[in-house]
């Protein structure tokens, strides 16, 4: 699994991670994980949270990516 934040983070223009914990009252250091790809589950409240906070779905927000499925 993938994740577009970077991407929905800068068309947002939120310049960190610490403004977008401090907008979304999701804690910082979570964030910051799932912005560095170091997450094994998604928190379907963060999920939710994020969904809600950028207007946009869920595939907007996470994807699969074919080149882990194929062990590429």
């Amino acid at each position: 699994m993938k994740h577009r934040l970077r991407e929905l983070m800068h068309v947002h223009n939120i310049p960190s991670v610490q403004e977008l914990s401090r907008r979304t009252g999701i804690y910082y250091a979570t964030l910051l994980n799932f912005y560095n790809n170091k997450f094994n589950t998604f928190n379907n409240r963060i999920v939710a949270t994020l969904c809600e906070f950028f207007k946009c779905e869920i595939d907007d927000l996470i994807y699969l990516d074919e080149k882990e499925l194929c062990g590429a």
